[in-house]
């Protein structure tokens, strides 16, 4: 059989591992891969894939919001007479696959559920000339109808798949150079806002696979000698997940790390809930190299992290904050101000907490509302109270108080250049939070400048806090609406002088000396120097 050709394109800030397994999975089969990221400009991502001239197209839906640049980008392969097979595979095609056909007029199929055994089948099939509808874990138009072919269940051993395919990034040119890595998936916890669990559930594999630690850290010390990577973000959604079972293989891999000497010149970050996090937990990841924590904190308020099934109260998440800062780690959260069935007194106790939990500026406050992704809970729920279109691809409803839509429009409004922007505050913030807890044999951790952007946190998180409480009390008394929009004014003039002093503190870390160097030698059979590694695909 022909080896194929397949283009994988998606959506990529940190690498997109799922893309990555894709083509891992594909190569080590002797197929040729291109993986192209969806850019601003769907006619440029169109004229990377003709000329690539691929037997197959998948495409990587991980939001649902994407459908229709997607859909744009896949009408423009069919205008421009491509006739490859176009697939697509993520969270909500496999929830959703009539739905995601009918809304991608040119596709051919959907990828259901994890997808490298199913991506490959499905292109030898299509290589092969074999009727492609009989590989397992399929979905496609049949007339009128949409028709799915058997199920399949995922792999219960995660390291009998190939590595991810890392050869298109530049890892050695970055400042400091990072990696995205996996070592698990699933999560064995059921908040009402996520779609990971039904997910996996769809998958046949219920709860959390964790790789091999010594297969884990083989990758990590290849990742860190042969291609320089100095910081590893850990993709899994839950890092600790699992019990103690859970901890102590993150414990064996913590100890692997450290036997290899990788915790002297990696740091890691990972991601965790907030009962996971104990001194006795962290203590062994740090002395590897853990220096961030990404928490799913969600809600300050009780009743609402009561409706999205989070198991645990707000007092939990402060002690977890206190915690990491005795042991040093910097840390960031996510945050959701409003739920489907907030209230006015909801937001107030979130604000309370956020002035509590983050207010010295430790980490930054952001928020968002929360989200009604397919395949979760919520969704249902808010369609069985008919607040939802499950066919708005935005998931977008109303709260049951309408004084709450008219604050959360001015939110958005006001708030968007702050939490929403690469250039804006919040980014800058974090980045430099980040940054400043970072030590190296070469680049010890410096504290003035740590201060000074802790202290310039806190007055971002000040501001935001007291802008948005003294919004809350106004529309909450049916106030003026000049007072909003005095406010609105009074938190923009004072965010851009904040955005303009993180810029400055951010220039000065981008001039510090990167950590030294590790010599990279890229292997025999790959690029000789760094101009030809462009080429090299």
């Amino acid at each position: 059989m022909t080896g194929a050709r397949v283009a994988l394109v998606g959506f990529e800030d940190q690498d997109n591992l799922g893309l990555r397994y894709l083509s891992g999975a594909l190569r080590a089969r002797g197929h040729e891969t291109r993986i192209i990221k969806l850019g601003a400009s769907v006619t440029d991502v169109s004229q990377q894939i003709r000329a690539f001239a691929p037997d197959v197209v998948g495409v990587s839906l991980i939001f649902q919001y994407l459908l229709p640049a997607f859909r744009d980008l896949v009408d423009d392969l069919r205008r421009d007479g491509v006739t490859a097979h176009i697939t697509t595979g993520g969270h909500y095609p496999s929830f959703e696959p009539a739905k995601t056909l009918d809304g991608m007029p040119g596709l051919d199929s959907v990828v259901r559920w994890e997808g490298e055994d199913t991506l490959v089948e499905l292109t030898e099939a299509i290589m092969a000339g074999q009727r492609w509808q009989d590989v397992p874990g399929l979905a496609w138009r049949d007339g009128d109808t949409v028709t799915s072919s058997a199920a399949r269940v995922g792999r219960s051993d995660l390291d009998t798949l190939p590595w991810p395919d890392r050869d298109d990034i530049l890892y050695e040119r970055q400042h400091l150079p990072t990696a995205s890595i996996l070592g698990g998936r699933g999560c064995p916890w059921r908040c009402s806002f996520c779609s990971i669990v039904t997910f996996y559930d769809g998958n046949g594999t219920k709860g959390r696979r964790r790789r091999d630690p010594i297969a884990v850290v083989d990758e990590m010390e290849q990742l860190h000698k042969s291609r320089g990577v100095r910081v590893l973000l850990w993709q899994d959604d839950d890092f600790l997940s699992g019990g103690r079972a859970g901890i102590q293989w993150a414990h064996d891999i913590a100890h692997e790390a450290i036997k290899r000497g990788l915790h002297e010149t990696m740091r890691w970050k990972i991601s965790c809930r907030s009962d996971e996090i104990k001194p006795g937990v962290l203590e062994p990841l740090v002395a590897a190299g853990l220096t961030h924590v990404y928490m799913g904190v969600e809600s300050g308020d009780d009743q609402s992290l009561l409706r999205m099934n989070k198991r645990l109260t707000s007092n939990v998440h402060i002690a977890a904050g206190e915690i990491m800062r005795e042991l040093g780690l910097s840390f960031d959260f996510g945050f959701m101000l409003l739920e489907p069935w907030s209230t006015f007194r909801t937001v107030h106790s979130n604000l309370a907490f956020l002035r509590t939990f983050v207010g010295d500026g430790a980490a930054v406050a952001c928020f968002c509302r929360t989200l009604p992704y397919a395949g979760t809970p919520i969704a249902k729920q808010l369609a069985a109270e008919g607040r939802i279109d499950l066919q708005d691809l935005a998931a977008d409803y109303a709260f049951k108080d309408p004084k709450l839509d008219v604050f959360y429009d001015w939110l958005l409004e006001t708030f968007s250049e702050r939490n929403h922007t690469a250039d804006g505050t919040v980014n800058l913030l974090r980045l430099m939070l980040f940054e400043t807890a970072l030590s190296f044999g070469g680049r010890p951790r410096d504290p003035v400048m740590q201060a000074a952007v802790r202290g310039l946190t806190a007055v971002s998180n000040q501001t935001m806090i007291d802008c948005v409480e003294a919004a809350a009390q106004c529309v909450e008394a049916d106030g003026d609406p000049a007072m909003l929009k005095a406010i609105a004014d009074m938190h923009v003039v004072e965010d851009r002088r904040l955005n303009r002093e993180a810029l400055r503190i951010w220039e000065r870390l981008q001039r510090a000396p990167a950590p030294a160097a590790l010599v990279v030698r890229p292997p025999a059979d790959k690029a000789c120097c760094k101009e030809c590694e462009e080429t090299a695909l």
